[in-house]
């Protein structure tokens, strides 16, 4: 073989085909956007409020604001709580169930998700590129649910 043909069959190598880089970007996409639509873990990530660390001193909290619909409400939880625990803490009714992305957040205030509808979240305006359940929330953090069409 000359260079030139060496050099051709050498980057065909590198470069995947167009099929592999087709799936590899729609699960790029599909990982992406699940925070969006409401993803969450159902792993609790922090002990509950007044709850004692193993260490047995007390966890300091963080003073966050949600806002579901028109609705707002001031809300305490410890420190490295989730947008979840907030949620949970919050007082406010929703469903979730497991998906391969963590829970998912079916319904909130008896507003259920269907077709292409769902709850969605942002933290301080904007939507954060993980789940609820990891999105670690900070003193000040507003938090908004929003019900949306896809």
């Amino acid at each position: 073989m000359n260079r030139k043909t060496t050099q051709d069959l050498a980057a065909h190598r590198r470069t995947p085909p167009l099929r592999g880089r087709v799936a590899a970007l729609l699960a790029a996409a599909l990982i992406a956007a699940a925070p969006t639509l409401g993803a969450c873990s159902a792993a609790p990530s922090a002990p509950a409020e007044g709850q004692q660390q193993a260490s047995g001193q007390q966890r300091a909290s963080v003073s966050v604001t949600q806002r579901v619909g028109d609705g707002e409400k001031a809300v305490e939880v410890p420190d490295g709580s989730t947008v979840l625990d907030v949620l949970k803490a919050s007082g406010v009714e929703f469903e979730s169930s497991d998906g391969s992305y963590g829970a998912y957040v079916t319904s909130i205030d008896g507003k259920a998700a269907e077709g292409s509808s769902g709850w969605t979240f942002s933290v301080n305006g904007e939507q954060p590129t993980v789940g609820c359940g990891e999105y670690e929330v900070a003193d000040g953090d507003v938090v908004t649910w929003e019900y949306v069409s896809f």
